[in-house]
C-alpha cells in the first residue's frame, strides 16, 4: 500500500508540474546568442585553390550570431519558433608565392529569419530536452571588398536571399516566474553557395601594374554553433468564450 501511494503521489506531482511548466498556448519573446565554430564535418573546412602557381586558401573562422526570437507553444511538447538574427561569418585568407606567404581576413554580414518546429521531452519537473528542425532565410545586404598592399579580395553575392535548413538539439530549464534558460547546439546548412570570392594578387605592391594571378572560389553559408537562449516568463493565453445572445 505504501509503494502504491508513493507511486500515485509521484505521478500526480509530475503531472501537476507538467501542467505548470508546460508551454501550451504560451507565446513568449526571447533573446539568443550563438557563437559559431568551423568544423570539417559540417562543410566549414578550408577551401584550397590555385592560379598561375600561386596557392590560395580561405578558412572559415569563429563567428557570432545574436537576435530576438518568438516562441509559441502549440501543445505541451510541441512549439513553433521564429525571429530575426544578425550573423557575422569571419574568414581568413592566405596566399603563397614561391618565396612569400601573406594573410588577411574579411567578414560577411547576414540576417536570418528562421522558423523551426521544436519537440520537447520532459526530463524532470523543470528540465526539458528538445530536438528541432526547420527552415531559414538568409539575407545578405551587400557585396564585400577588402584590400591589402598586395591583393584585392572581392566577394559577390550569389543571391540576395538564400534558403537553408536548421537543426537544433539542447536542454531547457524552465522556472515558474523567471522564464526559460536554454543551452544547446545548432547547425545551419545552406541550400547552394552564398558568395563568389576572387582574389587578385599584386606581387609588386603596385595596383597600377596588372595583377599576376587571380584565385576564385565559392563560399557556403553553413555553420555549427552553441545556442544560448533566454525566454521571458509569460502566462498561458486564455481563450475567451463567446457569450450566447439570449435577446429575442
Amino acid at each position: 500500500m505504501k509503494i502504491t501511494k508513493t507511486l500515485i503521489i509521484s505521478f500526480s506531482l509530475l503531472f501537476f508540474a507538467q501542467m505548470l511548466m508546460g508551454q501550451k498556448n504560451v507565446s513568449t519573446f526571447g533573446l539568443t546568442v550563438r557563437p559559431g565554430f568551423p568544423n570539417k564535418f559540417f562543410r566549414t573546412g578550408p577551401l584550397n585553390f590555385s592560379d598561375s602557381s600561386i596557392q590560395y586558401s580561405v578558412v572559415q573562422k569563429s563567428g557570432i550570431s545574436f537576435g530576438g526570437l518568438v516562441r509559441h507553444g502549440i501543445t505541451e511538447r510541441l512549439s513553433l519558433e521564429t525571429g530575426i538574427i544578425y550573423t557575422k561569418r569571419n574568414y581568413e585568407l592566405t596566399l603563397t608565392d614561391t618565396s612569400f606567404t601573406g594573410t588577411g581576413d574579411f567578414s560577411i554580414i547576414g540576417y536570418e529569419i528562421p522558423i523551426s518546429l521544436l519537440v520537447f521531452l520532459q526530463l524532470d519537473p523543470n528540465l526539458w530536452m528538445d530536438v528541432g528542425l526547420g527552415g531559414n532565410l538568409n539575407i545578405f545586404p551587400s557585396d564585400v571588398t577588402n584590400y591589402r598592399d598586395y591583393y584585392v579580395q572581392y566577394s559577390a553575392r550569389e543571391q540576395k536571399i538564400n534558403a537553408g535548413v536548421m537543426a537544433h538539439l539542447g536542454v531547457e530549464y524552465r522556472t515558474k516566474k523567471s522564464g526559460y534558460f536554454y543551452l544547446g547546439f545548432v547547425y545551419l546548412r545552406s541550400v547552394g553557395n552564398i558568395y563568389n570570392t576572387l582574389i587578385e594578387y599584386y606581387p609588386q605592391r603596385d595596383f597600377s601594374i596588372p595583377f599576376t594571378s587571380i584565385g576564385r572560389t565559392k563560399l557556403q553559408g553553413d555553420y555549427f554553433g552553441i545556442d544560448l537562449k533566454y525566454f521571458f516568463h509569460e502566462e498561458p493565453e486564455k481563450k475567451v468564450k463567446k457569450k450566447k445572445n439570449t435577446a429575442k
